[in-house]
């Protein structure tokens, strides 16, 4: 496969390629009852392509339907209508859904086959698709490729949906995956080599919830935390709708149709792939399991009345107490376990689940984006519910799972990655990279089996970058402010395609800030912010440990050999344009 720079477009030169999704959050979100949608103004409306003016919350929150067992998913097209106003779009969507999939249940150390099929009949971008972009071409216009990753997975490689693993329409392929990890909160999507931003806006995205003897998920279960009807999946997407209600791809009308944007922000919020629902609660606690399928926008999440809630679990599973709190953070790939209570909530009375997570200067003047206030909103109906409050200790007691490990001592030097912006000679001097090489370009990253090491994201791009490693998980040690200017300086770039690696020891300022509360569990995407050293601690088992080969070579359906993982930016669009990696673990 091509492995030379990939296009840039107009936008990137423009800024949204650094956009600092990431970035300090700013401005109130509206009060309970006065969010009207998206309202962009006039220069929103001249450089995006803005979605029609929606009211929010007149429309109820769907619930997928829950899935167990070895299944036969077709991906194929689909139709949905995203609101009452709308008209009804061409989707995709995972086994019969009409957008996003079902929710799969499983269990810890039951393995489960799921076999996807690929049933589409072109492209719903199709004039959207970027064939400069490694790993893409103009057959995927009319002959679109898919791969299927289980993300937050422990699964052998030929099951692990490599970007390059891919089918096309009228191929299948079969993903045995082990389940032998804890309980947690993973989700599957797409992950085809430079169309994935596509496949995941026209619908390839679904939760998958790993269950077990403590954490049922049912009514009773031993842990005591909201189950059954109490406990709901919210999956997160900003969207833009045409006026006829289609889906639509593209941000800034100065990038040419068919061009890398660098960011795919949408104008409107959707959840369960709703603009904007409402949720019928009744009086009591609830467990609501969020994940951020957005490509590119992370948000602030908090309620309007400012109302507490309880942080209990994030990627990896539960924390060890519930973490108190009225805002949390949570950027693209990364999940959150949160439990509320609506308590106080009498029949008619609701209360909303907002955001005012600003982007980044550069993303507003390229796009004049704001934050999508309008999540959800909460309305009580006066029955009675779940009574019961989060427990005080959620491992480590009688009757609970044991409490999350100290992490290890690191066995191995440490690593620094630079998460950059791309200087390609004849492109503009935007974009991103990571160690300053683009896919396929420098030695493949080899931790050894059985190793532990610390990574350092040195982030001297103006963005903020969630970091993802397939197969393994990470515990998060802190994150320390860089003076990114001293660094670059004292340490020149080279040309693109020469690894670069500085160490920032000389550039830090002021002192490390250990993890947020609900960031102390295990994770496998973290946020790096920029001017930011973000450190984290991996241990890479052996094949011993997994019960499989690691690092065992297999043959794509294409015929092409792979070997090995991969680990990236999970903003959707950097992800399918340099910002992600092939790694090994070797013995």
């Amino acid at each position: 496969m091509p492995h030379g720079p990939s296009r840039r477009s107009l936008l990137t030169a423009a800024g949204l390629g650094a956009a600092g999704v990431l970035g300090p959050s700013g401005g109130a979100a509206r009060a309970a009852g006065a969010g009207h949608g998206p309202v962009p103004g006039p220069d929103a409306r001249q450089l995006t392509f803005a979605s029609p003016r929606l009211t929010p919350y007149v429309d109820e929150l769907p619930v997928p339907p829950v899935l167990v067992g070895d299944r036969t998913l077709a991906m194929a097209p689909a139709a949905h209508r995203f609101h009452r106003d709308l008209g009804v779009a061409r989707t995709w969507s995972y086994g019969g859904q009409p957008y996003l999939g079902p929710t799969i249940e499983a269990q810890s150390g039951v393995p489960l086959s799921l076999t996807f099929s690929n049933g589409f009949e072109g492209h719903l971008f199709a004039a959207d698709v970027d064939p400069a972009l490694q790993g893409a071409s103009e057959l995927d216009r009319t002959r679109p490729r898919t791969t299927v990753h289980l993300h937050g997975s422990v699964t052998p490689p030929e099951a692990d949906g490599h970007p390059e693993d891919t089918f096309r329409p009228g191929g299948r392929m079969t993903y045995r995956h082990p389940n032998d990890q804890p309980a947690g909160h993973l989700w599957y999507h797409d992950h085809a080599m430079g169309i994935t931003r596509l496949n995941a806006v026209a619908g390839l995205a679904g939760q998958y919830l790993l269950r077990d003897r403590f954490d049922t998920g049912a009514a009773g279960n031993p842990l005591g935390l909201p189950g059954g009807e109490f406990e709901v999946p919210l999956t997160l997407a900003d969207r833009r709708f045409g006026d006829d209600g289609s889906l639509v791809f593209r941000t800034s009308r100065a990038v040419p149709q068919g061009h890398w944007e660098g960011g795919m922000f949408g104008d409107t919020m959707t959840v369960n792939g709703v603009v904007s629902p409402y949720l019928r609660v009744a009086r009591g606690f609830y467990r609501l399991r969020v994940l951020n399928a957005s490509n590119a926008r992370a948000y602030r999440l908090f309620f309007s009345d400012r109302m507490p809630f309880w942080v209990v679990g994030a990627d990896g599973g539960l924390l060890d107490a519930p973490a108190r709190t009225t805002s949390v953070r949570i950027s693209p790939g990364e999940r959150l376990d949160l439990v509320v209570d609506f308590g106080s909530l009498a029949a008619g009375e609701h209360v909303d689940l907002t955001n005012d997570q600003q982007e980044s200067p550069a993303v507003v003047a390229a796009t004049g984006v704001t934050p999508t206030t309008d999540i959800v909103r909460f309305t009580g109906t006066g029955l009675p519910g779940f009574r019961t409050p989060p427990p005080d200790v959620l491992r480590g007691g009688p009757g609970l799972p044991a409490p999350l490990p100290a992490p290890p001592s690191p066995t191995a030097p440490r690593r620094v990655v630079t998460l950059t912006p791309a200087r390609v000679p004849g492109y503009p001097p935007a974009g991103m990279t990571m160690d300053n090489l683009l896919y396929g370009q420098g030695p493949v990253i080899a931790p050894r089996q059985g190793t532990t090491e610390v990574w350092e994201f040195v982030n001297v791009s103006p963005q903020a970058h969630p970091m993802h490693l397939h197969l393994v998980h990470m515990r998060l040690l802190d994150r320390q402010r860089l003076d990114v200017g001293a660094y670059v300086r004292a340490n020149p770039r080279p040309a693109a395609g020469t690894p670069w690696r500085p160490s920032p020891d000389a550039h830090l300022l002021g002192t490390a800030q250990p993890p947020l509360p609900w960031e102390t569990g295990f994770k496998d995407t973290v946020a790096c912010p920029p001017a930011t050293v973000t450190r984290v601690l991996v241990r890479f088992p052996t094949a011993d440990e997994l019960g499989f080969d690691p690092d065992a070579a297999f043959t794509a359906l294409d015929g092409m050999s792979l070997q090995g993982y991969v680990w990236h930016c999970h903003i959707l669009d950097h992800e399918d344009d340099c910002m992600m990696a092939r790694y090994r673990l070797t013995v």
